[in-house]
């Protein structure tokens, strides 16, 4: 019985583990698939335009950026970057007003890329 108890906890275990990374992306994959061009998941929601899916999907993606490391630029500033953006993401899924404001302002691609971008 013992045995089936722990077979089963490390199932549960692994399983839990693979669903946990399910959700981790590079940043080239958040930047390609949210927050790229006009018509992009970030842009849709940043301007009230996106369902409530869509601002739960974007804040899906960007929670999986401060575990990434920039190609350039300090570490600090990528947390706090990023951090900010979470937070602008968390408000417009929980509906908060001038949310979206503090969404276009935290997902600014220049002030990111300018200090953080690879060349």
């Amino acid at each position: 019985m013992k045995k089936i108890v722990t077979l089963l906890t490390l199932t549960v275990t692994c399983v839990g583990l693979y669903a946990a990374d399910a959700t981790k992306r590079e940043i080239d994959v958040v930047m390609k698939e949210a927050m790229k061009g006009d018509t992009s998941l970030h842009k849709k929601v940043a301007t009230g335009k996106g369902t409530p899916e869509d601002a739960a999907k974007l804040l899906d993606y960007v929670k999986s950026l401060p575990a990434e490391s920039p190609p350039e630029g300090d570490a600090a500033s990528w947390k706090s970057k990023t951090a900010k953006l979470i937070e602008a993401a968390q408000a417009v899924a929980d509906g908060k007003p001038g949310a979206t404001q503090l969404l276009q302002t935290a997902g600014n691609c220049k002030a990111c890329h300018s200090e953080h971008k690879g060349k």
